[in-house]
């Protein structure tokens, strides 16, 4: 199956996501060496309430500023951010705290820790192919592959650990494996989000849903009274975490998702364990053998070629005409709206081909909020050259490349003379 088209801006977004993720994922190891072992007096309940309380707060003016989006997502769409708080944000963030606390108390190493961490994009690549429908060229998957494998080698390689011990006999590769499933559901579940939605409301949801998540399991397991005990210096760390591997990693984070397809952010996800041992040789003087070397260059290699190679296969989808606003008839565009309103790919204006009653069309694909009339999502079709009705009919739809974002223009004349230059380019 061909890739879509992507144009020289596309390719550009592609690294810069990918590379936005990668110092999200910089600024989680640091977290996870130096400033969050500190807080192992605490338990992990309580510690993810906190950071995402006062995450939430620092983030809550993008509640009101995107609220005119957030109001018209879908029952699907407040699935996803249910999913991603539940599991990215609070089962994920619970687990992986008690896997670190578990090594700071000497139960494990920080390796092990790390090790399992590597089936994340296991999860990942799986749940992106069977939710996502993301299809990505053969190179990718080697080069995938490639880069998870250099993973465990460099996690393994200054460990007599065997994966089965790893596994079966250690509490904290059981959390480590837990959260990994997790953060690796959470990027495909986040993918589906900031396909819909803009990443700051993205993550400002993520936050505040998981902060009334993790209140709900501290009442429960009667913790809250612990925040009394939190000293001066715990609160500086978890001011700390804020400014960096909390809301600020997070923001970086979501904005990375929303220009790459999740399969190839949980691959650039994989610089954490990178930066994380190179933290740990730096930081505690842990020595790196020569095939941990070798493993951090191939992994880095495998991650640039993950990004050159990661564009999604053309999508096709099939969708039946439905009534619409009229929108587009007011412009001088006759549009079908199309009853595919959660579908998951990026919002945008697409190239695409429609078969209709066994015949072929060029068009153009309307998918997102119509930000100019202050109205929600919609997925509008235009094809050239059509004349007849289309009211009822169920139309093939196969996308050849994306034109452009949506945007906002100041009035209809506007709007119109972009539409004009949109369909220029079928010629």
């Amino acid at each position: 199956m061909p890739n879509i088209s992507i144009s020289k801006n596309s390719k550009r977004n592609l690294y810069i996501g990918a590379l936005a993720i990668m110092l999200a994922a910089f600024l989680w190891s640091l977290d996870g060496t130096f400033i969050r072992p500190q807080l192992y007096t605490l338990s992990a309940s309580l510690v993810v309430f906190i950071e995402h309380l006062l995450g939430f707060l620092l983030l809550s003016p993008f509640l009101f500023l995107g609220w005119h989006r957030i109001r018209h997502l879908t029952t699907k769409d407040w699935g996803a951010v249910l999913w991603v708080s539940a599991f990215g944000g609070l089962l994920g963030t619970i687990m992986i705290t008690k896997a670190f606390f578990a090594a700071f108390a000497a139960e494990t190493t920080f390796a092990t820790v790390i090790i399992l961490q590597k089936l994340q994009p296991v999860f990942a690549l799986g749940l992106a192919a069977v939710i996502l429908k993301e299809r990505l060229s053969y190179k990718f998957y080697i080069w995938a592959v490639a880069a998870v494998a250099a993973a465990y080698v460099l996690a393994f390689g200054a460990s007599d650990l065997h994966v089965i011990d790893v596994v079966l006999n250690n509490k904290a590769a059981l959390y480590a494996f837990i959260a990994a499933f997790a953060f690796g559901s959470s990027t495909v579940f986040g993918k589906r989000l900031t396909n819909h939605l803009d990443f700051k409301s993205v993550t400002v949801l993520r936050f505040g849903v998981t902060a009334i998540l993790a209140f709900a399991v501290i009442l429960i397991t009667d913790e809250l009274w612990k925040v009394t005990t939190i000293n001066a210096v715990q609160w500086q760390l978890f001011f700390l975490i804020i400014f960096s591997s909390g809301a600020v990693a997070l923001f970086i984070y979501y904005f990375g998702l929303k220009l790459v397809p999740a399969s190839v952010a949980t691959i650039a996800e994989l610089f954490w364990p990178v930066s994380a041992i190179a933290l740990d040789y730096f930081i505690n003087g842990n020595t790196l053998t020569p095939l941990q070397f070798g493993a951090s260059a191939v992994l880095l290699v495998a991650m640039l070629f993950v990004v050159r190679t990661g564009r999604t296969a053309t999508r096709t989808f099939r969708a039946a005409v439905i009534p619409g606003r009229g929108v587009g008839r007011t412009l001088g565009f006759a549009t079908a709206n199309l009853d595919k309103v959660n579908l998951d790919i990026a919002h945008g204006v697409y190239v695409v081909q429609a078969l209709v009653n066994d015949r072929e069309y060029r068009g153009l694909l309307h998918f997102g909020y119509l930000e100019t009339f202050k109205l929600g999502p919609s997925l509008e079709l235009y094809l050239k050259d059509f004349t007849g009705d289309l009211y009822g009919v169920t139309v093939e739809v196969t996308i050849i490349k994306k034109l452009r974002d949506v945007q906002r223009f100041k009035d209809s004349v506007a709007l119109r003379e972009q539409i004009y230059r949109d369909v220029a380019a079928l010629s």
